[in-house]
């Protein structure tokens, strides 16, 4: 846990890097999730900007329903930008996730608790992998610098976006998350959270859950459900699968996947020792997909378009087979490296 020394430095330097820039946005990952946009949002809190001068920005869009959600309830707003956009802002304060490495003469800062990335430079870093969440970073941040702005409306969304990237403190948890955790409940809008976090699965989505758990296949301790396909405003009952997976006795490692629209998307869960969820995503990736994550979860997506490992044709079990068999591949071969 940092000092408040250290995070008042932290702040300081944070506030000159913004001071005499008209717009410096807050980026935050594609496909942004809680633990990103409430962390967003405090930080413009922190700043003192509005909106204009400091739009929340991301490579791409809030998809999840829950996610959805939150942004609405609690009025904050994620514009989707290009690479080229990007790179014509002259600063950009990354949080919950670090640039790609790209020419650029886009000046950054960085806050995030996902393990350290390569290939890009920024003018302040304040990287934390054993953190939970981006958000308890923010609130520590205010708590030294601007305690009496942490409103019931911000509280709540730092404490929901721990909460989600903690499993509500259950997992990947540092004594700081829980600081903060403890913190924003007495502040938060308790109604409002309850609001936010009420779970949405259609009929058919539960259904689909339903058959993937009665064809779940289990080896030593990795387990691996497929869904079939999903529509795209389903698409989130694969991490809510990864997360129940987890729960089974003796598992330490847990995939849920299913093909949304011409992806095949896995999300990744682990406890343990050795390398992580961020780890096994990459490797599932390889060059035709996107996956990452941090240690305890991550997500990867696949393009089936032109893939040259399977069809997008193909059926449900030959889709399972390929899954488990390269999830299980994916784990012994980081075993072998420890």
């Amino acid at each position: 846990m940092s000092t408040g020394s250290e995070n008042a430095r932290r702040v300081h330097e944070l506030r000159a890097f913004a001071r005499g820039t008209e717009v410096v946005p807050v980026l935050i990952q594609p496909d942004p999730d809680p633990d990103g946009m409430a962390s967003a949002l405090a930080l413009r809190v922190l700043l003192h900007r509005k909106e204009e001068d400091s739009p929340i920005i991301s490579l791409g869009e809030v998809t999840r329903p829950e996610n959805q959600r939150m942004a609405e309830l609690i009025g904050l707003r994620v514009v989707r930008i290009t690479p080229p956009e990007l790179k014509g802002f002259k600063r950009v304060i990354a949080v919950d996730t670090q640039p790609a490495p790209v020419e650029s003469r886009t000046r950054f800062a960085v806050i995030d608790h996902h393990p350290v990335r390569t290939g890009y430079t920024a003018d302040f870093v304040d990287i934390r992998p054993d953190y939970g969440a981006a958000a308890t970073i923010l609130t520590e941040y205010l708590r030294v610098a601007d305690e009496e702005r942490i409103t019931p409306r911000l509280a709540t969304a730092l404490i929901y976006g721990i909460r989600t990237d903690t499993e509500v403190l259950r997992r990947g948890t540092a004594a700081a998350d829980v600081e903060a955790y403890a913190f924003l409940q007495g502040r938060a809008d308790q109604d409002l959270l309850r609001r936010i976090g009420r779970p949405a699965f259609s009929e058919s989505a539960l259904r689909s859950v339903g058959k993937a758990l009665a064809a779940l296949r289990k080896e030593n301790d990795v387990a691996v459900a497929y869904v079939g396909r999903l529509d795209d405003r389903a698409a989130h009952v694969l991490p809510n699968l990864a997360d129940f997976c987890l729960a089974i006795e003796g598992v330490a490692w847990s995939a849920a996947g299913g093909i949304v629209g011409d992806q095949l998307v896995v999300n990744i869960r682990h406890v343990g020792g050795g390398m992580g969820a961020g780890d096994l995503a990459k490797a599932l990736a390889e060059e035709e997909g996107k996956g990452g994550g941090h240690k305890t979860m991550a997500r990867v997506a696949i393009d089936l378009n032109g893939s040259r490992r399977f069809s997008e044709e193909a059926g449900d079990d030959e889709t399972a087979d390929w899954l488990i068999a390269r999830v299980l591949d994916g784990v012994e071969s980081m075993r072998a490296v420890r």
